[in-house]
């Protein structure tokens, strides 16, 4: 991936703070963040588990390159369940950019109700939008049945939640969701999900670190100017005690 060049390791540290006011308290959220363009194959190459990738400014191709990247070396099934772009466009992409070592098996969210009747396509299962993160894993449920896949892609939260103002009910909502696809993918044989999320939509204010094994955060920025793309890369670090914060489920 062109423009991986930055050399000064930078780190973001923030902290979280509880004050009182009025009888009202004020919660500050920090992220932590450590740049890792140097380690970039090595941590691609080894991720498991659940994994949340923050990005901007991303396109599909460049999300194509980040899973090449993982597991290179061996041939994965993935399901790829699609909230924002139809199997028509990932085809045509995948065309002009194979994927390696990977078959996509694509749940397409996006036709709608539509359910095209052209000829029957083992790599593409049509599903109508959910509605809900319980309707999300009843499709996983579907799309892990229909191909037993090694390696899950959701295209992606942000079509449910916004980290830059997300009340504590769905909060809660959304870490029983990933405990629950933990618990149901590590029984069928899935090694890493990877949970897409387009920061565009707003700021990273509460993050579900407790929950998934890795978040990273991708920048793609972009110059007018001779010099090469820039992409960065980002690895969030837990939280340094005793500001460690969770939400208690019941």
């Amino acid at each position: 991936m062109a423009g991986l060049k930055l050399d000064v390791e930078s780190k973001k540290k923030t902290e979280k703070f509880f004050d009182n006011m009025d009888g009202d308290e004020t919660v500050e959220y920090v992220n932590y963040w450590i740049e890792f363009q140097k380690r970039l194959p090595d941590v691609l190459r080894n991720l498991q588990g659940l994994v949340l990738i923050v990005y901007t400014g991303l396109e599909f191709t460049d999300i194509v390159e980040i899973l090449n990247k993982i597991e290179p070396d061996r041939f994965v099934n993935v399901l790829y369940v699609s909230l924002v772009r139809s199997y028509k466009y990932i085809r045509q992409v995948l065309e002009y950019k194979p994927c390696g070592s990977k078959r996509f098996f694509v749940v397409d969210c996006v036709s709608g109700y539509a359910f095209p009747t052209e000829e029957d396509v083992d790599e593409c299962f049509y599903h109508k939008p959910p509605s809900s993160l319980e309707e999300m894993k009843k499709i996983i449920e579907f799309g892990v049945e229909k191909c037993s896949p090694e390696m899950v892609v959701i295209d992606s939260l942000s079509q449910f939640i916004n980290f830059s103002h997300l009340a504590d009910d769905e909060l809660n909502e959304l870490y029983s969701f990933f405990k629950t696809l933990r618990k149901k993918v590590s029984t069928n044989g899935q090694e890493v999900v990877v949970l897409l999320y387009d920061s565009e939509i707003g700021g990273l204010h509460r993050l579900p670190k407790d929950v998934v094994d890795e978040v990273i955060k991708v920048e793609k920025i972009k110059e007018i100017s001779r010099k090469p793309l820039m992409i960065n890369w980002f690895q969030n670090l837990p939280s340094p005690q005793p500001f460690d914060y969770h939400l208690k489920i019941d």
